[in-house]
């Protein structure tokens, strides 16, 4: 954008100007956001950033996170490109990050949204630790927080989406939240990229199935290979029960169920 002079102006990322307005009054802005719920392999990674009302004082950090946006909303390249943005500020201490996982194992015990919530409570833990407790959060009571005013507490933690009765800890659900605050998609960021790099290694592993390049989601080259080769151990069972309903409920592929059923 320039000016009528033909200088260059600046305007500021929407989602730090959101959430530098929550952080007015309160001690900062938790964001947490979480990658791989969708997969049909691989665990569910959940990042929680937290920014210190201090962070927004320096227009030195205004600039730098500029671009940041939802994770889905960059080509791979890009999103590494940010990645390496937010791991500077974590190291110089001007944001605290961390993630957390849950595995297939507790995926297939707890269920998608549960092992979500477990994923997310560690991620939440992790950088409370490596804030040295600058944030700690607070186990929630009651009602998802019934009779808490929002506008009332030293920290506004903001969760994409809506909020999740599973999470022990108290937290404000905010639909497309990733989009919105800045917290939250630098979390869904670090979730996000930590993922991709966990499916890349499992490629190395198991190279028939393309973790690499669709990172467990559903794709055809995907599929083919679980049709052909069956289940690793890194495939959730209970999404491929689902995925064999489906496609007995459509027109099966042959030796499908033989395959799947193995799970």
């Amino acid at each position: 954008m320039e000016s009528q002079l033909g200088e260059k102006i600046t305007v500021p990322n929407p989602r730090w100007t959101y959430d530098r307005k929550l952080s007015k009054g309160r001690c900062g802005v938790v964001g947490v956001d979480e990658a791989g719920r969708g997969c049909l392999a691989g665990p569910v990674v959940a990042g929680c950033v937290i920014l210190p009302a201090s962070f927004f004082q320096d227009s030195k950090n205004r600039k730098t996170v500029e671009e940041i946006n939802d994770s889905k909303k960059f080509l791979e390249e890009k999103r590494e490109s940010l990645f390496l943005r937010i791991q500077k500020l974590i190291e110089s201490k001007s944001v605290f990050g961390a993630t957390g996982s849950a595995s297939v194992a507790e995926i297939e015990e707890h269920n998608i949204v549960g092992a979500t919530c477990l994923a997310m409570q560690r991620a939440m833990e992790s950088v409370s630790q490596i804030s040295n407790k600058l944030w700690k959060p607070e186990i929630s009571e009651g009602a998802l927080f019934k009779g808490v005013d929002p506008q009332e507490t030293e920290w506004a933690v903001l969760v994409d989406g809506k909020p999740m009765k599973k999470l022990n800890y108290y937290h404000q659900g905010l639909v497309k939240g990733d989009s919105l605050s800045l917290a939250v998609s630098m979390a869904s960021l670090l979730a996000k990229v930590t993922r991709d790099q966990l499916m890349k290694k499992l490629d190395l592993e198991f190279p028939d199935y393309g973790f690499a390049s669709n990172k467990g989601y559903g794709a055809p080259v995907h599929l083919r290979a679980l049709r052909k080769l069956g289940a690793t151990t890194y495939h959730r069972p209970r999404f491929l029960r689902n995925l064999l309903s489906e496609e007995e409920t459509k027109s099966p592929v042959k030796n499908v169920q033989t395959q799947l059923s193995l799970i």
